[in-house]
């Protein structure tokens, strides 16, 4: 079967591929540059940038301060706002957090141990389980960052119980990602909705003691990070509902979809 492609919508689409990623970048890059951010905290506005990107190309994202303030303040329609996110997860959330923390930190050590090596590496635990106490941390990540440049390089050896596999490429940077055998996530509820906003919501009188002036308070729900331990739209379901915050967004943060909640 052949497929004609059109030069003018292929062009078109790396023009407008181009455009979105310096308007987002324009949203992103002064707040990271302004800030000393941890790796999670940049996801963290990068997550919000491309929040605010697909609300309104003109928000921007003015200051990430500390508790009691809100995560983010930002800028619309003359109006400053104070943004609290949070990620919806299951209650066993903290199963997979433990292996991806325990990777996260071999990453470091790879890096250190391996300079000048790039690296993606997928690998796969026993059961989705693996229970470590705090002092064996650093020595089962040393562990792990072998294991991967041992499989990058072919070199033979057997893996310990606890790893079924793991898969290398050629990557830009060094990147470790955790393969969960059963990833499918659970459909969100409204009760579980509810509940996420209600304990948002007593961060609220908090943020009146912000040093920042704030017109208004909005809520975004990040659910969809393909693992097991978010959750997944169900487009059956109605999640409007009234809260404390002047908005309410739920986002999708594979795909970017949002729904405004109020």
């Amino acid at each position: 079967m052949n497929f004609e492609i059109n030069k003018d919508d292929l062009k078109k689409l790396i023009e407008n591929s181009k455009k979105e990623r310096t308007e987002l970048g324009a949203i992103i890059n002064p707040i990271v540059e302004k800030y000393n951010l941890e790796k999670k905290e940049i996801l963290e506005v990068c997550q919000i940038g491309k929040f605010v990107y697909k609300i309104d190309t003109e928000i921007r994202i003015t200051e990430k301060p500390q508790p009691p303030s809100p995560d983010f303040i930002i800028s619309h329609k003359n109006k400053q706002i104070g943004l609290e996110h949070t990620q919806i997860l299951t209650d066993d959330a903290s199963r997979y957090y433990k292996i991806k923390n325990l990777l996260d930190y071999s990453e470091q050590v790879f890096e250190s141990k391996y300079p000048n090596t790039n690296v993606h590496a997928t690998i796969s635990i026993l059961n989705d389980k693996l229970d470590y106490k705090q002092n064996e941390k650093a020595e089962l990540a040393e562990k792990i960052a072998d294991f991967v440049q041992w499989t990058r390089i072919e070199t033979e050896f057997d893996f310990p119980e606890y790893i079924t596999g793991i898969r290398t490429t050629r990557h830009s940077q060094v990147s470790f990602s955790y393969k969960e055998k059963d990833w499918q996530a659970e459909y969100l509820t409204r009760e579980r909705l509810k509940k996420e906003i209600l304990k948002k919501e007593t961060k609220i009188s908090g943020y009146e003691k912000s040093e920042f002036k704030l017109d208004e308070y909005w809520l975004t729900l990040l659910i969809g990070s393909l693992s097991s331990v978010s959750y997944e739209l169900n487009e059956m379901e109605n999640y409007e509902m009234e809260s404390k915050f002047d908005r309410v967004y739920l986002m999708a943060d594979f795909d970017a979809k949002i729904i405004r909640i109020k």
